[in-house]
C-alpha cells in the first residue's frame, strides 16, 4: 500500500519545481513522492496519462463507486501502516495559499513580508507540503533583507531535517553567500565545494565555483586552502585549491614549494582550466629573483599562556601584508625569514647571527625592544647586513653602526623636537620642565631644556619627581616661586650715583642720550624693557649695569604666574596626566603646558579636561580613521586576518616593510647597497608618521597633537631627520 501512488495524485498540483523556479499554477504535470524515512517530498513529472486523469473533473474521476471505495480503502491503510503528524503529507489548502501569496511577494521584491509569511508558514505548518519550499524561499527572502545570521540558521535546519531533499545544493550556495556577508570565508568556502561537487543544475555549479575561485585567490590562507584540497572529490576543484596554494606560497617567496604543488596540477588532463594556469605560473616562477628579509620578533611561539603571542604576531601580519602588496608586481621577489626572539636579549643575538649567515638575507626587521636591539645590532652591523629596528627607543641604538637604523625617534630627538616647536611654532622665549627621576624622563626632559637654551630660549627651573607620585606641591612651589620672580619688573635708579662709562655703555647697546639726559636731570626711575627693549635684562647684565627691582608677594596663589611660556612634563605614563594638570592649576601658573607620547590618552585627558585642556604634546604615531588610503589599508588588512582590526604595532612594522620593499624597488639587491641607499632615500610618508633616516639613522620625524574640546586633533609635525645647525 504505501508504494502505491494514492497521496502523491492528491497533492499533484501542488508541488513547486525547483528547476525552473515555476509557480505552482505552471507546474500542474509534477507531484510530489512523499519519503516516510526523510519526510521529504520530491517532485517528479507525471506521466501525461496520469496527468490527464488526475485533472479529469472530479465527477468523471469517481463516477464508478468502487473507485470510492478503493480510494478510502487505500488511504486509510496507508495512514495505519504509516502513522505522522498532521499535515505532513495532506495537501493543505491554508498552507498553499499562503505559499503562493509570499512567492508573490518574493517576485514583487518585497521580500521582508515574502520572509514573514514563510517563517511563518514553517512554525505553524513544518511538515507540509510546502515546509521544504519555505525554508529555501525563507532563506534567500531573510538574504535579500540584510539578516544573514537568521538566513544561515534557516538554511541549515533545512539541510538537518531534509538532508535528501532536492533544494540542498540551492541552500549550500546561499549559505556561503550568507556567510561572506559576515566575514567567515572558511565557512563560505567549505559550502561551495559541496555545491560545486554535489549540485545537478549547471548554472548554479557555474556560479559556485566562480565564488570559489574568488575566495581561494584572496582572503582564504594558505593551510585553509590545503583542508580544501583534501576534502575535494573533483579533480577540477582539487586544481582551483592547489593552483591558489601554489600561487601563494610564491607569493610568500617559497618557490620550491610552489613548483611542488603546482606540477601536481600540470600532470592532470589538459582541458582542465587550471593545467594552462599552473604552467604559465611556473615559467613565472623559475625566471624570478628572490630576496630573504630577516624578521626578528618575539613570537612566542614556545609559551603556552594566551595572550603572550599578540605583541609579535602584530608585527608579523603588518610585515607580511607590506610583502604581500609588493610581490604582486615585483621585478625582485622577496621572501621572510623569520625568527622568534623569545624577547630574550640572549637568544636575540643567537638568531640574528642565524639570519647573518644566510647569504640571501639582504636586511633584518627587528628586534623590536630596545635591550634586544643592543645584544644584536653590533653582530649585524659587524657582519655588514642592515638592521632596521621598528620600535626601540633609546638613545645611542643607531651609533652602534653605519649598518644600524632606528625607525622610532629616540629620547634625545623627542625632547629636542618639543623645544623646537616651543621656540619656532609658539615664539615661547620662557620655559620650565618638570619630570619623572628615571632614566627616560630625565634623557628626555634634559634634551628639551639643552634645546630650548641652545636656541636662544632662557629656562626659568627644572624640577623632578620619583615616577607615580601623587604630591608635587614641593615641585610646584619652586617653579611658581622662579616664575614670580620672573615677574619682578628690573629698572635703573639714576638718582643715585651713576658712572660715565655705564652711561655709554648704555648708549653703545641702544639707549637714546636724550632720555638718559632727562632721567639724570630728573633723578628718575626707568624700566629696563623700556630703556633697552624686551631683552634689557640681558642686555644689563651683560654691560655690567646695576639695576633694581620691584620685590612680589609671594604668599598669595591669586596673584597668576605669567613668566613661563611653556611648561614641559614628559610624564612616565598616562596616570600622571591629572597629577601633573592639577598641580599646575591649583598653583596659578598660566602656561601652555607640552608633553610627549604618554599624553596622547584621550580618556584620561577628557577625565581631567578642567586642568589640561589646551595641552600640546609629540607622538611617535598618529592614525587618521577617515582617511581613503588608511581605510583602504585596514579593510584589506581585516580581510587577511579574520576581520581582526590593525594595531599601531601592525602600522609600525607595515610602514618599516613598505620603505625597506620600495628601496629594494629601486635598485638596491644586496646588503651593502641597501644599507647604503637608506640614508638616502627620500621621507617615506607612512600610515602612522613619515620615516626618514637621514644621518644619524633615527627617524626625525615626530607628529604634534592638541587635545581641545574633548578630542585629540593633529597641529603639525616637527621634522629633526636633518641636523640643525
Amino acid at each position: 500500500i504505501p508504494n502505491l501512488p494514492t497521496l502523491s495524485l492528491i497533492s499533484a498540483t501542488c508541488c513547486w519545481n525547483p528547476a525552473t523556479r515555476m509557480p505552482p499554477q505552471a507546474n500542474l504535470a509534477m507531484r510530489c513522492t512523499y519519503n516516510p524515512r526523510t519526510s521529504a517530498h520530491a517532485p517528479e513529472r507525471m506521466p501525461r496519462a496520469q496527468y490527464i486523469r488526475v485533472h479529469k473533473p472530479m465527477k468523471t474521476f469517481f463516477r464508478p463507486t468502487y473507485y470510492c471505495i478503493a480510494f478510502v480503502l487505500l488511504w486509510i491503510g496507508n495512514a495505519a501502516a504509516q502513522p505522522l503528524p498532521q499535515d505532513s503529507i495532506a495537501f493543505n489548502p491554508e498552507v498553499e495559499r499562503q505559499f503562493i501569496q509570499a512567492m508573490r511577494y518574493f517576485g514583487a521584491g518585497a521580500f521582508d513580508s515574502a520572509a514573514l509569511v514563510f517563517t511563518e508558514n514553517i512554525r505553524l505548518y513544518p511538515r507540509s507540503h510546502r515546509a521544504t519550499g519555505c525554508y529555501i524561499m525563507g532563506g534567500k527572502a531573510l538574504y535579500q533583507v540584510g539578516k544573514y545570521r537568521e538566513s544561515i540558521k534557516l538554511l541549515k535546519d533545512l539541510i538537518d531535517l531534509f538532508p535528501e531533499t532536492q533544494y540542498a545544493d540551492d541552500a549550500h550556495y546561499t549559505l556561503a553567500l550568507n556567510y561572506i556577508k559576515v566575514s567567515r570565508s572558511e565557512d563560505a568556502a567549505a559550502e561551495l565545494l559541496v555545491a560545486v561537487e554535489s549540485s545537478h543544475d549547471q548554472r548554479l555549479a557555474d556560479r559556485s565555483v566562480k565564488l570559489l575561485d574568488a575566495l581561494a585567490a584572496g582572503e582564504l590562507p594558505i593551510g585553509q586552502l590545503q583542508l580544501l584540497a583534501a576534502d575535494a572529490k573533483k579533480d577540477e576543484t582539487k586544481a582551483l585549491f592547489n593552483f591558489y596554494i601554489g600561487e601563494k606560497l610564491f607569493r610568500n617567496g617559497d618557490n620550491k614549494m610552489a613548483l611542488e604543488v603546482l606540477r601536481g596540477i600540470i600532470q592532470l588532463p589538459p582541458h582542465i582550466q587550471y593545467v594552462g594556469d599552473a604552467l604559465k605560473l611556473m615559467d613565472r616562477i623559475e625566471k624570478t629573483d628572490i630576496l630573504k628579509i630577516g624578521i626578528a620578533l618575539p613570537l612566542m611561539l614556545k609559551s603556552e599562556q594566551a595572550g603572550v603571542r599578540d605583541q609579535g604576531m602584530e608585527f608579523l601580519n603588518g610585515i607580511q601584508l607590506a610583502v604581500d602588496e609588493y610581490n604582486l608586481d615585483a621585478p625582485v621577489r622577496l621572501t621572510l625569514e623569520i625568527r622568534d626572539t623569545e624577547r630574550d636579549p640572549s637568544v636575540a643575538a643567537r638568531q640574528v647571527t642565524e639570519l647573518c649567515s644566510d647569504s640571501k638575507v639582504v636586511a633584518i626587521i627587528g628586534p623590536i625592544s630596545s635591550n634586544e636591539v643592543f645584544a644584536s645590532a653590533g653582530i649585524a652591523n659587524a657582519r655588514g647586513i642592515p638592521l632596521i629596528t621598528p620600535t626601540g627607543t633609546s638613545n645611542g641604538i643607531a651609533s652602534i653602526g653605519p649598518y644600524v637604523f632606528q625607525a622610532n625617534p629616540d629620547y634625545d630627538t623627542r625632547g629636542r623636537a618639543m623645544a623646537e616647536f616651543a621656540f619656532k611654532q609658539l615664539h615661547a622665549h620662557t620655559a620650565s620642565s618638570i619630570a619623572p627621576r628615571d632614566a627616560i624622563g630625565k634623557l628626555i626632559a634634559d634634551a628639551f631644556l639643552d634645546e630650548f637654551k641652545r636656541l636662544g630660549g632662557d629656562v626659568i627651573d627644572a624640577q623632578w619627581y620619583e615616577s607615580g607620585t601623587q604630591d608635587l606641591r614641593t615641585q610646584f612651589k619652586v617653579i611658581r616661586l622662579h616664575g614670580l620672580q620672573r615677574m619682578e619688573v628690573p629698572f635703573i635708579d639714576f638718582g643715585g650715583k651713576i658712572k660715565n662709562q655705564e652711561v655709554a655703555r648704555l648708549v653703545a647697546a641702544g639707549a637714546r642720550r636724550r632720555v638718559i639726559d632727562s632721567l639724570i636731570e630728573r633723578q628718575g626711575k626707568i624700566e629696563l624693557a623700556k630703556l633697552l627693549g624686551k631683552n634689557g635684562k640681558q642686555i644689563a647684565d651683560s654691560l655690567r649695569i646695576p639695576y633694581l627691582t620691584d620685590s612680589m608677594r609671594f604668599d598669595s596663589l591669586g596673584l597668576a604666574v605669567q613668566s613661563i611660556d611653556v611648561l614641559f612634563a614628559p610624564i612616565s605614563s598616562s596616570e600622571e596626566i591629572g597629577v601633573v594638570g592639577s598641580h599646575v592649576k591649583l598653583f596659578n601658573i598660566q602656561t601652555q603646558l607640552l608633553g610627549t607620547q604618554d599624553w596622547n590618552e584621550v580618556n584620561e585627558l577628557d577625565q581631567h579636561r578642567q586642568y589640561v585642556d589646551n595641552v600640546i604634546f609629540s607622538s611617535d604615531t598618529y592614525v587618521d580613521n577617515n582617511d581613503p588610503g588608511y581605510r583602504a589599508f585596514a579593510a584589506k588588512f581585516q580581510k587577511a586576518n579574520n576581520n581582526r582590526k590593525p594595531s599601531t604595532n601592525t602600522l609600525f612594522a607595515y610602514d618599516v616593510m613598505k620603505f625597506v620593499a620600495n628601496v629594494v624597488r629601486r635598485g638596491a639587491t644586496s646588503r651593502n647597497a641597501i644599507a647604503a641607499a637608506i640614508p638616502k632615500t627620500a621621507p617615506y610618508v607612512g600610515l602612522h608618521t613619515t620615516l626618514s633616516f637621514l644621518p644619524p639613522r633615527v627617524n626625525g620625524f615626530l607628529t604634534v597633537l592638541q587635545f581641545k574640546n574633548r578630542a585629540i586633533k593633529k597641529i603639525g609635525q616637527i621634522d629633526l631627520s636633518l641636523p640643525t645647525p
